[in-house]
């Protein structure tokens, strides 16, 4: 059995203006919203006290608790009890306190994580944080991961804010650690204005920076050109629509032949004439085999007329040359 270890606290009743309550060397809390903590503290009061230090200046430095004292501070509260851990206390122990603390009781979210790895290194190796705290925390135990993962509290504070908020992909993020703080943020902008999924935004934003490379132009002006503005500010379009509208102009842009296949597709099934309520949908990108076949219907009797037309049709044994720019004959 794991010896326990003695904290060797005393409770003692802090003023509040003796705390330093600026996010401290322990500190592992972003993005978060006080309001339920302040409306549970007035009620109830802080059911557990929070843990402080004595700091180099004589003020306290929070090592556990941090939200509850913002939260008693807003409420007007003068003072509080707390803990106070000894001068001697470790700074490696301190950390391992306030995680322990955080883990029982809530998720910690990405940019939190983030904070916890960032001062893990500051007394493990790297390879002792990716052993025995990675896993703990939910993230893949692996070199790369931890080297997303730092690079996280370096990113501008409205990126972090669309992290912990889970509305940005966290490998874009690792991606936006490559590339400038105009580009990245209007990424962001982008990815924040309407909902994509986590899928979306990689493939999106591997083809932005792609064609700003091959093109040897910023990100953010793609991004900014009348095409792509214009389906953003389109209030007759629906979310979906208007993330598979830019979806499409990008590969466009990065693969000019696509569009030309798509058009020369439409024209030819333009002219074999299917019937009404009839599609024929080619593989994604042209990049498949497969097609489908599409046929709506409401009776037995009217799929059978409908089969026995698409039957006798001339053009169709063409249509997977559509593309290529051969026509049904």
């Amino acid at each position: 059995m794991m010896e326990k270890k003695l904290l060797g606290s005393t409770l003692s009743d802090v003023a509040i203006s003796d705390i330093d309550l600026r996010p401290g060397p322990f500190s592992m809390s972003f993005g978060f919203d006080l309001e339920p903590l302040k409306a549970s503290i007035g009620r109830f009061g802080v059911l557990n006290s929070p843990y402080l230090l004595k700091g180099p200046d004589r003020k306290f430095i929070v090592v556990a608790g941090y939200r509850r004292l913002l939260a008693a501070r807003e409420l007007g509260w003068p003072d509080t009890a707390c803990q106070i851990v000894p001068d001697t206390f470790p700074p490696f122990e301190a950390l391992l306190l306030n995680l322990n603390d955080n883990l029982t009781h809530r998720q910690l979210n990405t940019i939190e994580k983030a904070m916890v790895l960032k001062r893990l290194t500051r007394c493990l190796k790297w390879e002792e944080i990716i052993k025995d705290f990675m896993s703990i925390l939910g993230i893949p135990a692996n070199r790369q991961t931890l080297e997303v993962f730092l690079g996280l509290e370096e990113l501008e504070e409205t990126i972090r804010v669309s992290l912990a908020a889970e509305r940005l992909s966290l490998r874009v993020a690792g991606l936006m650690t490559g590339i400038g703080r105009d580009d990245r943020l209007r990424i962001n902008d982008l990815f924040t204005t309407i909902k994509w999924s986590f899928n979306q935004q990689w493939e999106a934003a591997q083809m932005l920076i792609e064609i700003a490379s091959r093109e040897g132009r910023s990100i953010k002006e793609l991004i900014d050109e009348k095409e792509i503005m214009e389906v953003l500010g389109n209030d007759g379009m629906n979310n979906p629509q208007k993330v598979k509208s830019v979806v499409k102009i990008l590969k466009a842009r990065r693969l000019p032949s696509l569009l030309e296949a798509e058009k020369l597709f439409k024209r030819g099934l333009a002219r074999v004439s299917l019937p009404l309520g009839v599609r024929i949908i080619p593989p994604a990108f042209f990049e498949g085999i497969d097609y489908k076949l599409e046929i709506v219907f409401r009776k037995g009797q009217e799929l059978r007329e409908k089969l026995a037309v698409l039957s006798h049709l001339s053009g169709l044994e063409m249509v997977t040359d559509f593309w290529r720019g051969m026509e049904p004959r």
